[in-house]
């Protein structure tokens, strides 16, 4: 029979009576807990104390009974799911299943269940989709190919030698040629060429502030920034996010008090969250700074995933530093990044490059501008934007996410809000148990408010669509067998 939500009730109170009555017995099982717990489920319902419909503990409630970890009974649970001999429902439980619906000797596979899928448990190997980076394909053939020529060129010497701190005026026009993609019009003159975007907050962030100021951020932000911060000094305040990120109400009301005030935010698929800001969310924002008289500090490092939006930086030109990078968009190791400046910061911000980096990577920037001026960096570009869109697919298809999860059809990561009493430190721990590693909302929170229940799915970060599809079907098996009920303890 199957289970559904109408032969749930009917079967209640034998289902309480056989979880009452059944405990597994792991004597003379010299193998992983995991499957001598599954064995004694398929033998308690072979020989019928755990008749179909029965609805099985908690996982939290066996862990403690049985004195394991909730991990262990995770993949108890997902192997006794994999034998077809029970059936979850995210917010219901697990539940024994209906004999029309086990394996069927001979039959190939589980009848009722997807034949595709492997197994969870024993699929063996950690797959870390924890980590947003960008997925890898042409990009190593093209570096390939600019090394040989960059190897041949008369002009090597002089790429290799010492660059002013704001950068070659090359590598100037050049990132200014990028920051023009995202929306941003500036003339070179007003381009820093950085070592990435996490260089290019630091010196926007050691320019502007000294230690004691307040930076404004969002409430769930990019921990990198906040390790930055806290080791220059800064004191970080939250403000709130809605489905547009940042609250431009939240943050006025965060700039009261007087003090130097800056802000660091990301309008476009902001990190964790995946929200992408409208171009009248923005518009308030500007105008809030501009009332506070308050710095903004724009990350548009994921810019490039999504239709083009009006930066802030062209709506507050004046009080806006714009940082982004290429590590998303072609490689990380090419570390490479541009900041667009108002003109009266361009000078000191050239002053602390120098005191701080010296000059970014000048070889790694001339790859960057050559590919800028052939139309590789378009090239490649348009082939991560593509494959992006393919993996947020396989995530459709697999965990059932719809357009309206932010960020999407072309997000680095998905932003799962975790429901029906759960909490996310279960989901990873369950996740982690079946090889699968991704990120708790606790790893982005600022300041002492409760994160969210949510974890973070980078989608990128499989090396191609094989591995990442198995783990997303590894993720589906832990949303939907771990603990579902309330701790009580």
């Amino acid at each position: 029979m199957t289970i559904t939500a109408a032969t749930i009730p009917s079967l209640a109170p034998q289902a309480r009576r056989a979880i009452d009555a059944w405990a597994p017995n792991l004597d003379g099982h010299d193998g992983p807990l995991y499957l001598a717990i599954a064995d004694s489920l398929a033998a308690a319902i072979a020989d019928g104390t755990l008749p179909p419909g029965t609805r099985l503990p908690t996982h939290r409630d066996l862990a403690i009974r049985l004195g394991v970890t909730i991990g262990t009974i995770t993949r108890a649970y997902a192997e006794a799911a994999r034998r077809g001999l029970t059936d979850g429902t995210v917010g219901r439980g697990t539940f024994v299943r209906g004999q029309d619906q086990v394996a069927v000797p001979g039959s190939g596979g589980l009848v009722g269940i997807d034949n595709e899928r492997t197994s969870p448990a024993l699929a063996g190997g950690v797959i870390n989709l924890s980590v947003n980076r960008p997925a890898m394909g042409p990009q190593v053939e093209a570096l390939r190919d600019m090394l040989r020529v960059l190897g041949g060129s008369d002009e090597l010497a002089a790429v290799m030698g010492y660059q002013y701190p704001a950068g070659a005026p090359a590598h100037r026009a050049a990132g200014a040629a990028w920051l023009r993609r995202a929306g941003v019009e500036v003339t070179p003159d007003r381009v820093i060429v950085t070592a990435g975007c996490q260089n290019a907050q630091t010196i926007a962030l050691m320019t502007v502030a000294r230690p004691g100021d307040v930076l404004l951020t969002e409430a769930q932000a990019y921990p990198g920034l906040t390790s930055l911060a806290r080791r220059l000094g800064l004191a970080l305040e939250p403000v709130a996010l809605d489905e547009e990120g940042m609250r431009p109400d939240a943050l006025e009301a965060a700039c009261r008090g007087g003090g130097r005030r800056f802000v660091y935010l990301t309008p476009t698929i902001q990190n964790p969250t995946g929200v992408v800001m409208s171009e009248t969310r923005r518009r308030a924002i500007a105008a809030v700074a501009e009332k506070c008289d308050a710095l903004l500090i724009e990350d548009d490092v994921h810019g490039f995933l999504a239709p083009k939006q009006t930066p802030i930086a062209m709506l507050a030109p004046e009080r806006t530093v714009f940082v982004t990078s290429v590590s998303k968009a072609l490689m990380p190791g090419l570390r490479t990044g541009y900041m667009a400046l108002p003109r009266r910061m361009v000078d000191a911000a050239t002053e602390t490059m120098r005191a701080t980096t010296l000059m970014a990577p000048p070889m790694m920037a001339e790859i960057v501008a050559r590919w800028i001026a052939d139309g590789t960096a378009e090239d490649l570009t348009r082939w991560q934007i593509r494959d992006m869109a393919q993996r947020n697919e396989i995530a459709e298809r697999i965990l059932g996410l719809d357009a309206s999860v932010p960020g999407r059809p072309r997000s680095f990561h998905l932003w799962l809000r975790i429901e029906n009493g759960r909490r996310a430190a279960d989901v990873v721990e369950a996740a982690r148990a079946l090889g699968i590693h991704v990120a708790a909302a606790e790893a982005f929170r600022v300041g002492r408010a409760p994160a969210p229940e949510a974890i973070r799915v980078s989608l990128s970060a499989a090396a191609d669509h094989g591995e990442l599809a198995e783990g997303l079907r590894r993720l589906a098996d832990a949303l939907r067998f771990c603990p579902d009920e309330p701790a009580l303890i």
